[in-house]
Formats: structure tokens, C-alpha cells, sequence
């Protein structure tokens, strides 16, 4: 098999967007907590959690919803604590694996044409790969919204390899959800990769669409697997 371009997800490969998320929101409910939230910090961080798993992360009223969900009238000062006290926390968890610039140096070094294609919006998730400094090492970026959908789909593989000009069997797709990423590369005829890494780390295949040709721990494992298959 050779392999001519590696294609990546964002959340959870690239950074661990799990420990960012779960920083800023009990980073906000916490403050919340000190502007007059009625309710301690673990109820109100379990219903945040609730809330987002619900709406999904791009929804703008989470604060609001979790006044709602918590039974409590709306209160603006309360919601505006949280939402400084996330919009703080976050930058500072969002930084790249230990791993993950040295591994997409190496790639490039070597030849292999890089690519994201996430799920999400557009505007966010580039903003993420410039705050991650990582904008300028891609030569495709993809994001699902240009496709029409909230979710990764096969659009958007698809048009990550037409930007690449490389055909799914000489393509890699690096995700970490099985279901979201890892059946949808698979349907794609990609050879995929499962990195173990974020809220999904310890779910298994339910599916043999969900199997993953590969798994690894941390980013840089890719290289040789790179290597194997050569």
C-alpha cells in the first residue's frame, strides 16, 4: 500500500479537545457559581455536560439552557460570567499533542501531501488550526459545513481528496470517533486509522463498518506504520 497523502481530524488527533472542553466548562460553571448560581458546582457542571452532548458545541445559548434545564430564571449577569470564564479557560488547553508538529513535519519531509477534514464549522475549526499554529502545515483543509452537514461525511472526504487530487486507496484518514470518523473514512474505501485519545478512547467497534485498519496511541505511531506498509 502506498500511501500518498494523510488525512486528519481535528478534535482529540490534532489536541485534546476533550481535556480544553471539560476545563472551560467547569471553568464557567464555577464562576457562574461565584455570580450567584444557586446550585453547586458538580449539578451544574453534569447538566452543562447534558446540554452540549443535546444541542451539540456550536449551539450559543448553553448558559441559558443550562438556567432552563437547572430550573432557575434568567439571569444575564450569571450567563456572562460563564460565558468570560470559558472563553478565557479555553485557549489555554488549546495547544497541539507534545507530538503532533514533529509528526506532520516528518510527513511533509517525506513527501506525503497533508489534509483535514472535519466535522463542524468552518470559521471554528480554522480558528482552532491557527490557534494551534497549525493552519500552515495542511496543503487541503475541509470542514463538514461546506458540505452541508454538521457531521464528518463522505462529501467531505470525498472533497478533501478531489483538493489533495489523490484517490481514496492512496489516502489515510487519522480520527479518533469510530462512528463519526472511523465508519465514515471506511465507507470512503480510505485506510483508516484510530488514534486512542479523547471521550471515545475506550469504546470498541460495534460494527465491522467501525473497525479501523489501524490503531495507535499518540500521534507519531503513524510513522511507522507509514513505514511497515511501505
Amino acid at each position: 500500500m502506498k500511501v500518498e497523502s494523510l488525512i486528519f481530524a481535528v478534535d482529540d488527533v490534532l489536541y485534546d479537545a476533550t481535556q480544553q472542553l471539560s476545563a472551560a466548562r467547569m471553568s464557567a460553571v464555577r464562576a457562574m457559581r461565584e455570580a450567584g448560581l444557586p446550585v453547586d458546582v458538580e449539578t451544574a457542571y453534569r447538566a452543562l455536560d447534558e446540554i452540549v452532548r443535546e444541542t451539540g458545541p456550536d449551539d450559543t445559548r448553553h448558559f441559558d439552557r443550562l438556567l432552563e434545564r437547572l430550573g432557575l430564571q434568567w439571569n444575564p449577569s450569571v450567563i456572562a460570567a460563564g460565558v468570560v470564564a470559558y472563553r478565557a479557560t479555553g485557549p489555554v488547553y488549546l495547544r497541539p499533542f507534545s507530538d503532533t508538529v514533529p509528526t506532520l513535519l516528518k510527513l511533509r519531509d517525506d513527501g506525503h501531501k497533508l489534509g483535514v477534514a472535519s466535522k463542524g464549522r468552518a470559521v471554528k475549526q480554522w480558528q482552532k488550526l491557527i490557534q494551534l499554529g497549525l493552519g500552515h502545515m495542511f496543503h487541503a483543509v475541509t470542514i463538514s459545513e461546506e458540505t452541508g452537514s454538521e457531521e464528518l461525511n463522505t462529501a467531505t472526504l470525498f472533497r478533501a481528496l478531489e483538493k489533495l487530487s489523490v484517490k481514496p486507496e492512496r489516502a489515510m484518514f487519522i480520527g479518533c470517533d469510530l462512528t463519526h470518523e472511523i465508519a465514515i473514512a471506511n465507507s470512503a474505501k480510505m485506510t483508516t486509522v484510530r488514534i486512542k485519545t479523547g471521550a471515545t478512547r475506550t469504546s470498541n467497534p460495534r460494527t465491522p463498518e467501525e473497525k479501523p485498519s489501524f490503531e495507535i496511541g499518540k500521534l507519531s505511531d503513524i510513522l511507522e506504520i507509514l513505514r511497515q506498509s511501505s
